[in-house]
């Protein structure tokens, strides 16, 4: 049986100290791939379904010529009026011809989708053109979804490109024209023959001044932040204005006396919402450590980044370079003061100067706001979420409706699930004072 959409009825035990999430169709889609290329070739610890999902949202169909569908990224779900949408990167294999963006979307709470639509890029190699990636949805107030995209232009790898964008008026069934939007150059792509150089990994959330929309953006390794200025105005893709803060040389980067062997990348930054107003980031780097930084302004200003610790004076969280997730468990935009963030919790330093170390193990750690504190948030000890041994390069998204977090990730940058994120994960961090 193979129906690639669906949920069911979901089993939780706790086992070695980590808590185990499966639903008994999950377990039927993975038997029923049993015997697959994509199963023998991917998957090295166990099943499909070793990082224990709720939720199965694409499993590849894997007929390239249709649909280059076995590379999934950058996978992205918003909520509106009790439906959800999907968005994420898609191809054949990572960075080939036809990367394309993938929309797909569900009315029933994620148990069944329509079908993929491609959005921008070659849906297969056929009728190949230039890579479309990295896509960044917006809902405006009137319900206008807006989709923003790296579109390459030139030869340069899938990360030079143009942004682009359309819109849909109603809930994604039709879409308007692709339109350029202008964003700044850096420092370092100035040349007049090169477009920008950018990636915004996590989608953009109402942090910024007035609840306008904020997203980090990773240029060169450094961290700068873009707050989207008329969105609520319904504006043509092309009349869209964004400003751009800590760009070019005020970007957040590791300090110069904390680098080390390695450079001073700090990147894909995730923001929260503190209780107190300000806003609170973590970002990967190369120096073997997790690094924040946090802002009094609404996104306009950050302070220098820090290695993230468990508390003030604690220890840090040892991670390689490799996605950093965090989020709001009450909601990316809710301030509720209670977080999570997803680590490694390794890093081989006698690898010198080696930052592309394996992504093993993710675990979770449950965060809480400390009135007073350096770091405003401490952390509790980190418990074991995905177990799968290699290629947990997560590029996740979180949804929390009518009283329900699910954590949308792509599973070895092939399968798209979700997980529910319950209060069980939260023990102990009242303890965090």
């Amino acid at each position: 049986m193979k129906k690639e959409f669906l949920t069911a009825v979901t089993f939780v035990i706790v086992f070695c100290g980590y808590i185990l999430a499966q639903s008994e169709y999950a377990r039927q889609v993975a038997e029923s791939y049993r015997e697959s290329p994509i199963y023998r070739h991917y998957v090295t610890s166990g099943d499909m379904l070793v990082n224990q999902p709720d939720h199965v949202v694409f499993i590849p169909k894997q007929e390239p010529m249709v649909l280059g569908d076995r590379y999934n990224d950058h996978f992205q779900v918003i909520a509106r009026d009790g439906k959800l949408f999907a968005f994420w990167t898609q191809a054949s294999r990572e960075s080939d011809i036809d990367q394309h963006i993938a929309f797909s979307k569900s009315a029933d709470g994620g148990k069944t989708w329509s079908a993929i639509q491609v959005l921008a890029g070659s849906p297969n190699k056929r009728n190949p053109q230039l890579r479309a990636s990295w896509q960044q949805p917006i809902i405006s107030k009137s319900g206008r979804i807006y989709v923003l995209w790296n579109q390459q232009t030139t030869s340069r790898g899938p990360h030079w490109g143009k942004c682009f964008g359309i819109f849909s008026d109603d809930q994604g069934e039709t879409w308007s024209a692709p339109k350029e939007v202008q964003i700044r150059k850096t420092l370092q792509d100035a040349a007049p023959e090169d477009p920008p150089f950018w990636c915004n990994w996590q989608r953009p959330l109402r942090l910024g001044e007035d609840g306008k929309y904020l997203v980090g953006s990773s240029r060169f390794g450094r961290s700068e932040f873009w707050q989207f200025e008329n969105i609520d105005e319904d504006p043509a893709v092309e009349d869209i204005q964004i400003s751009f803060f800590m760009a070019g040389e005020k970007a957040l980067a590791v300090p110069e006396a904390e680098v080390g062997p390695y450079d001073p990348t700090c990147e894909e930054p995730s923001i929260v919402k503190l209780p107190d107003g300000r806003l609170f980031a973590i970002m990967r780097t190369h120096v073997g450590y997790i690094y924040w930084s946090q802002s009094r302004d609404q996104g306009k200003t950050w302070d220098t980044p820090k290695k993230l610790l468990n508390r003030d004076g604690g220890k840090p969280f040892l991670h390689p370079c490799s996605p950093c997730p965090m989020y709001d468990w009450k909601g990316c935009e809710a301030g509720s003061g209670l977080y999570f963030a997803l680590v490694h919790n390794y890093f081989d330093f006698n690898k010198v100067g080696d930052f592309n170390q394996d992504r093993r193990e993710l675990y979770l750690i449950a965060g809480k706001f400390v009135e007073g504190a350096e770091q405003p948030i401490w952390f509790t000890e980190p418990k074991m979420f995905f177990p799968r041994k290699r290629w947990n390069s997560i590029y996740s998204s979180y949804t929390y409706e009518n009283g329900e977090g699910i954590l949308w990730f792509n599973d070895v940058k092939v399968f798209l699930y979700g997980r529910n994120i319950g209060d069980e994960w939260f023990k102990g961090v009242e303890e965090l004072k």
